[in-house]
């Protein structure tokens, strides 16, 4: 392995950018595709991967990822993982026509990319301002310094996933690249989201640990779920006290009706209460896909997340929207890009008191603008394929 020779090179630019001068020498082949992210076998790559092998049974696909945990899953599955440094995973990097990633090339090993087609999946479509379109929290200038420098965050992908005209529109703002692109398609990981549920059980027993279905049992047996997918606030770490969530009177409330409340926080998210002691609160691990089991919940709580547009797919399920501390949200951590109640309709609450009675009323209030939200996010008139455009790179 040369895992421990990583640091060193991209300590050294003198050793990096020769090593990516090299790579521009090997031949590449257009039908081998690099797949993996740097945080796990999980999001848009996950479902990408696992359908370019089992549905086009694409066998020049290889999963790359420096998390040890997602490489040994992937195996398990009986595919091929590798580490980007490992001696097996630079041979692969190097001889392979297209990496695709869901936010950097670094997730797979931009150092040995040269020649090569990158493809962008990203990781979820929003109001907020990303990349270099955001303002509170603006991207350094593209001076040639800073391009020597970290060169992975100016890099511009071959192709982009985008979903809408809406977001094509926001994304080559937000990437500094052109219509041309981007792709508009579905989002790999929503595609679960309109199985049929014997399909997706099947998909599960498959794929997911067991307790993915533990969870699901769990929501089975509840007359109500909830599912609270805050965003995750960069200068507010301690954000759930400010929000004034009462875990206490939380379960109390749902205790009494049988209700379930699940919790899934971004693993930075710090919460000083051990939530052990609360039965119908669970938390879920930080490391479980949580799109599977979405489609077996009944409510979503969340505020400024991508997850709301996702939810929005599975149109017999409910929103609410908790953005409790909005003014210091847009001031501090993202400024938006779109008007947030135009956007993003639905009952809104924005305090403890008001969330917990309308949990105990367990009626939400749906919005009459969902179909136009819809139609604005995702999925152009005519969706294009997205494997046949990476085929054609």
């Amino acid at each position: 392995r040369l895992v421990g020779s990583e640091m060193c090179i991209r300590d050294s630019n003198s050793i990096a950018y020769t090593l990516r001068g090299i790579s521009y020498l090997i031949p590449r082949n257009k039908d081998k595709w690099v797949v993996g992210n740097s945080r796990g076998f999980n999001n848009n790559t996950k479902y990408f991967f696992i359908h370019a092998k089992t549905v086009l049974e694409k066998n020049k696909c290889y999963w790359i990822s420096k998390n040890k945990s997602s490489r040994k899953i992937v195996r398990t599955f009986g595919f091929k993982a590798y580490h980007p440094w490992s001696i097996t995973g630079i041979y692969h990097l190097l001889t392979a026509g297209v990496y695709i990633y869901d936010s950097r090339v670094s997730a797979l090993n931009y150092w040995v990319s040269g020649g090569a087609k990158f493809v962008n999946l990203w990781h979820g479509v929003g109001i907020k301002n990303i990349e270099f379109a955001g303002q509170v929290k603006p991207f350094p200038a593209e001076t040639c310094m800073n391009k020597f420098l970290k060169p992975v965050i100016y890099l511009k992908p071959d192709l982009f996933l985008s979903t809408s005209p809406l977001m094509t529109r926001h994304f080559c703002k937000c990437f500094r690249i052109s219509p041309q692109q981007c792709i508009e398609s579905s989002y790999p990981r929503n595609e679960i989201l309109q199985w049929e549920e014997s399909r997706l059980l099947e998909f599960i027993q498959k794929y997911e640990p067991k307790e993915t279905m533990a969870i699901i049992r769990r929501l089975k047996k509840a007359t109500q779920s909830f599912i609270y997918m805050p965003t995750f606030r960069d200068e507010n770490k301690n954000f759930l006290e400010q929000s004034g969530i009462d875990l206490k009177k939380l379960n109390d409330t749902l205790k009494a009706q049988n209700k379930l409340f699940i919790l899934k926080l971004h693993p930075f998210t710090r919460i000083n209460m051990d939530l052990c002691a609360f039965d119908h609160i669970l938390t879920v691990n930080n490391k479980t896909d949580i799109y599977p089991i979405l489609p077996f919940t009944d409510v979503l709580i969340t505020d400024y997340s991508s997850i709301y547009f996702d939810y929005l797919l599975m149109k017999n399920k409910s929103i609410l929207l908790f953005p409790f501390d909005y003014q210091k949200y847009i001031e501090e951590d993202r400024d938006l890009a779109f008007d947030f109640v135009t956007y993003m309709p639905g009952q809104h609450v924005y305090n403890f008191n008001a969330l917990i009675e309308t949990i105990k009323s367990g009626k939400i209030q749906a919005s009459d603008k969902n179909e136009w939200i819809r139609n604005q996010f995702w999925y152009s008139p005519h969706p294009q394929n997205l494997y046949d455009a990476i085929s054609r790179l």
